[in-house]
C-alpha cells in the first residue's frame, strides 16, 4: 500500500491561524520548562516519540501488518524521539530497523536510554550500531516509510560526518521520508536549505512550527505539515510571549494546511 503524506482523520488549522517560532525562541520553550515547571527532557521526547509513531501509522494507512519502516536516529534529542517511535511502531506490527547515525559514545543522554532501552526489548542489535553504507541501501530500498530523527531545531548548516552520509543515501534511496520536527539540512529559523538535505513527504513539527518550515524556500523540502503535542504547558508559551491559544482542542496531532 502506498504511503499517504496526508493522512486523513486529523483536525485542521491555517499556517497562518498559527503562531511559528524561531530555533532561538524553542530554546527558551524547551529550558523554561525544564528549568521552572519541572518537565524532564525524556518525558518531552517520550511524548515527541509517540506522536511520530502515529502520524507514520496513519501514513502507512492504519496497518502495520510487516510493513517495513526504517528509523535514521542522530545523537540528540530528536534522535531519542525517533528511537521512542520504534517500539510504539514495532507494538502495532511494524518492522522497524534503526540506524544509528553517530558514536554511541558521543549520543545525548537521553538517546543512550532509548537506546538502552531498545536493547533490552531486543529491537536493537549489535549490528544496528555498525551500520554500513552497503547495509544501509538494502535497508532503505525495502523500506515502506523512512523517519528522519537525523538532527534537529539547531542545525544551522549542513550534516556532517556520519549524518551527512546517511543524508545523503536516504536521498538517493528516494523513499517516502517522515522527517521529525525539520527535515535535516533544513535551517529551522530560516528555511535555508543546506546540502545534503532530507526531502520529506511530511514533516510533524513538534510543540510549536518551526519558522523555517513555513518559509517558501523549504517548501520542496518539508512536504506536508503536521505538529504534534509534546506535553509542554501553555503557561511556558504564555510566559515568552508565544500565543498559542486553542491549537489542540480537538487532538493532539494537528494538519497545518497551507
Amino acid at each position: 500500500m502506498p504511503v499517504k503524506p496526508d493522512p486523513a482523520g486529523f483536525p485542521q488549522r491555517r499556517c497562518s491561524d498559527v503562531c511559528s517560532v524561531t530555533a532561538a525562541q524553542m530554546r527558551d520553550v524547551q529550558r523554561l520548562a525544564q528549568e521552572e515547571f519541572g518537565l524532564d527532557i525524556l518525558q518531552l521526547t517520550e511524548n515527541a516519540g509517540r506522536s511520530a509513531a502515529i502520524l507514520a501509522f496513519a501514513m502507512l494507512g492504519g496497518r502495520g501488518r510487516g510493513q517495513r519502516v526504517v528509523v535514521l536516529a542522530g545523537g540528540g534529542n530528536k534522535g531519542a524521539a525517533g528511537l521512542a517511535a520504534i517500539r510504539h511502531l514495532a507494538n502495532w506490527g511494524c518492522r522497524v530497523e534503526p540506524v544509528i547515525g553517530g558514536v554511541e559514545e558521543e549520543v545525548s543522554f537521553t538517546a543512550r536510554r532509548q537506546l538502552h532501552i531498545l536493547r533490552q526489548t531486543g529491537l536493537l542489535q549489535p549490528a544496528d550500531l555498525e551500520t554500513s553504507e552497503v547495509r544501509l541501501e538494502e535497508q532503505l530500498a525495502g523500506a515502506d516509510l523512512v523517519i528522519d530523527a537525523l538532527v534537529g531545531y539547531g542545525l544551522e548548516g549542513p550534516p556532517v560526518g556520519v549524518a551527512a552520509a546517511v543524508t545523503r543515501l536516504a536521498i538517493e534511496s528516494r523513499r517516502p521520508i517522515l522527517a521529525l520536527d525539520i527535515p535535516t539540512g533544513v535551517n529551522a529559523t530560516t528555511g535555508e536549505v543546506s546540502t545534503p538535505a532530507i526531502r520529506a513527504v511530511t514533516t510533524l513539527m513538534l510543540d510549536l512550527p518551526k519558522r523555517g518550515c513555513l518559509d517558501p524556500q523549504a517548501r520542496g523540502m518539508v512536504g506536508e505539515l503536521y505538529l504534534a503535542d509534546i506535553g509542554i504547558p501553555l503557561n511556558v508559551h504564555q510566559r515568552l510571549g508565544i500565543p498559542v491559544g486553542q491549537l489542540y482542542a480537538e487532538g493532539p496531532i494537528v494538519r497545518l494546511r497551507r
